[in-house]
């Protein structure tokens, strides 16, 4: 039986002691040249811990019977934190106050249907303690050998990434989110997650149902330490993903426990809709190029390096951005699974596209790793 936290009442009666609820999600902050300010992408989720609605106990029964679940595992803690999110009752239409450093900012608005919220503000260059003058004075690091391109080409990545604490105003239950401050210049790895850090299994749509509501996320190895090498020479990440908002909290736990970077969170919003579980792959595949154009645009002096796998479109949405911001990507690297391989004509395609951006592709991490 699916539990309803907080649950006094039956049917969808409204429970008076139940408190609005928020996340705010990781994000990132960049300069904005014009205001001379830190512009910070805030994004989040407003609900509250309602009885389960009929339509919801109906898309449950929908999920179980794409799971092909025995009765009892529905009681299973993995099952029941991988729903969660589903379950809640969202709280639209409400404007959203954050406190950063004791200053309160209003989002502009309202919270979505969803109970998503999204706004921008603009925080002083000096509230985040990110010294203009010691940025310029500041010696990149050089990469070590595993980082050289194929075509001989070196990095250089600023080893100074700030990380900012957000806060939503006690109203919304005093949410913390962490905000990450990216340099005027410097490295942003924009990575996928499933299949490329986490094995999800996307091209079989009985292994991703079950990797993601019912078995405990699986790391794939060695892609943690490649990332916090990474890290520590001081590039910044950007975890875009075609998964739901709604399983926000499991990624999260998952990325924490085996080790990989802070970065900030880019997923989809999932609206639970008649045969949603039949056509779960189908909704996945709704392209994620917007949103990376966009972090592009917003920081013109950083260079990228993108990585995915060949699963579903990365490639292909990666080496059209490539194309298009040729002077910001520097590389691509893909994983290549056997589900939708790599093929010589795939590789062909692509590099002609991409127009010299070097075009890694491996199926191991070391593959990437040369000795120094």
């Amino acid at each position: 039986m699916i539990q309803e936290p907080n649950s006094t009442a039956t049917g969808g009666d409204r429970i008076p002691d139940s408190p609005m609820k928020s996340i705010l999600y990781p994000t990132y902050a960049y300069h904005h040249p014009r205001r001379q300010a830190w512009r910070i992408q805030v994004q989040g989720n407003l609900h509250r811990s309602l009885p389960v609605s009929l339509a919801k106990r109906l898309m449950l029964n929908g999920l179980r019977r794409a799971l092909k679940m025995p009765p009892e595992t529905s009681d299973g803690r993995i099952f029941q934190s991988r729903v969660d999110g589903f379950l809640v009752t969202p709280e639209s239409g409400t404007k959203v106050r954050v406190v950063a450093d004791g200053f309160v900012y209003q989002i502009r608005a309202r919270s979505k249907r969803s109970g998503l919220f999204q706004g921008r503000i603009d925080v002083p260059l000096s509230l985040l303690s990110l010294d203009e003058t010691t940025a310029n004075e500041t010696e990149p690091q050089e990469n070590p050998a595993f980082m050289g391109s194929q075509d001989g080409r070196s990095w250089q990545i600023p080893s100074r990434n700030g990380v900012f604490t957000l806060n939503t105003d006690s109203e919304f239950g005093s949410a913390v989110g962490k905000v990450y401050v990216a340099d005027r210049t410097g490295l942003s790895v924009i990575t996928d997650i499933d299949d490329t850090i986490k094995i999800t299994d996307v091209t079989s749509r009985s292994r991703m149902l079950s990797r993601t509501f019912l078995e405990p996320f699986e790391p794939i190895e060695g892609m943690a330490a490649l990332y916090q090498r990474l890290h520590q020479q001081g590039a910044m990440f950007h975890y875009v993903s075609s998964s739901p908002w709604q399983i926000y909290l499991p990624l999260q736990e998952f990325l924490d426990e085996h080790g990989f970077p802070g970065g900030s969170m880019h997923l989809k919003w999932f609206r639970l809709r008649d045969e949603f579980f039949k056509r779960w792959s189908i909704i996945r595949k709704k392209s994620k190029a917007g949103t990376i154009v966009t972090m592009i645009k917003r920081m013109p002096q950083r260079t990228f390096l993108l990585i995915g796998d060949s699963g579903e479109r990365d490639p292909e949405i990666y080496a059209k951005i490539a194309k298009r911001f040729s002077r910001q990507v520097r590389e691509v690297w893909i994983r290549d699974i056997a589900g939708n391989p790599m093929t010589d004509l795939r590789r062909e395609r692509l590099a002609s596209w991409m127009k010299g951006i070097p075009l890694r592709v491996f199926t191991e991490p070391t593959e990437l790793v040369t000795n120094e």
